[in-house]
């Protein structure tokens, strides 16, 4: 009888310490639930430099806290890449969960989207896809890195 309680505690332990080793993670998990416009239109006399995105919500979707580090920019036509990549520099604090009954959001504000690339590679009617890709830093590993990807639309709008 000795021999059986103490094998179901060892099981015991290796369960208990099992589903420990799931519940605590050190990778930053973020998540761009909204963003606000998600698409602009310009044309070759447009002047403006670049659309401003007014409001992006960012969320974690673990307990880890992390720092929105970069934000990549894309530019894609018919799924094809037509201009390169380049990144800006981002620093602000994206809480973790602390309530699984509430989700914690950081908004960022004013992010621009240059509109240049589009202007000088695409013809009148044809679209644009700005893929932004967020990227995460862990607050206390700063080799822990996670991405969200999201979408801006960019219309090159015909001018009579």
């Amino acid at each position: 009888m000795k021999k059986f309680l103490v094998l179901l505690g060892v099981i015991g332990i290796f369960v208990a310490c099992d589903y420990a080793s799931e519940a605590v993670e050190t990778k930053p998990d973020i998540e761009v639930v909204w963003m606000d416009p998600m698409a602009t239109g310009t044309s070759i006399g447009d002047t403006l430099a670049y659309a401003t995105i007014e409001e992006v919500k960012i969320i974690a979707r673990n307990s880890v806290d992390c720092y929105l580090y970069k934000l990549v920019y894309e530019y894609y036509c018919n799924d094809t890449l037509f201009y390169d990549p380049f990144e800006i520099a981002l620093y602000t604090k994206i809480n973790g969960i602390v309530d699984e009954c509430e989700a914690c959001t950081t908004t960022v504000e004013n992010i621009p989207v240059p509109l240049g690339p589009v202007r000088n590679n695409l013809e009148m009617g044809q679209s644009a896809n700005v893929m932004l890709r967020w990227i995460a830093v862990g607050e206390y590993f700063d080799t822990e890195y996670d991405t969200s990807d999201s979408w801006f639309g960019v219309l090159m709008i015909p001018y009579d």
